[in-house]
């Protein structure tokens, strides 16, 4: 069974039941919607700090004065192989780069010549940084974590 917590700046992470759930539909930007997994369930619910650093699947995402956007597979499943440094480092700042062995673990050894719509790669030695909608949410989240500190 599927735990859904919504992020939303200013807002505790609430337990909603999946993207059809009202509260997601009037969350306003930035914000962003994770599966949790049962566990978390029981536990009053994960903190927003929590949600970035652990590797819960993130469904989608929205960003301010847009519409949700669902989370592509590909994007979920990278976003959970990274480990949690690289998950803070990439929610402080949407353009930091990755060697290639980063690359690797958060693609599960992928080719360090492969390039999907989530990465984008340039120079010698080659370094990587993410895009398309993965780079989106991880922007999302991280005004929501910035917006925390405030």
């Amino acid at each position: 069974m599927m735990t859904s917590v919504l992020l939303t700046v200013g807002d505790r992470p609430q337990f909603v039941d999946g993207v059809d759930d009202p509260r997601v539909a009037e969350a306003t930007g930035p914000a962003v919607l994770f599966d949790v997994g049962s566990a978390a369930a029981g536990s009053g619910g994960p903190s927003l700090r929590e949600c970035t650093c652990a590797p819960y699947r993130p469904l989608a995402y929205r960003e301010a004065s847009t519409d949700w956007t669902d989370i592509d597979f590909e994007a979920a499943d990278h976003w959970v192989l990274m480990g949690p440094e690289l998950r803070r480092r990439l929610v402080e700042d949407h353009l930091a780069t990755l060697d290639v062995s980063e690359f690797k673990r958060a693609t599960n050894g992928g080719s360090a010549s492969i390039i999907t719509n989530n990465w984008v790669h340039s120079g010698s030695p080659r370094v990587y940084r993410v895009a398309g909608r993965l780079r989106e949410f991880v922007t999302a989240l991280g005004e929501l974590v910035s917006g925390s500190r405030a």
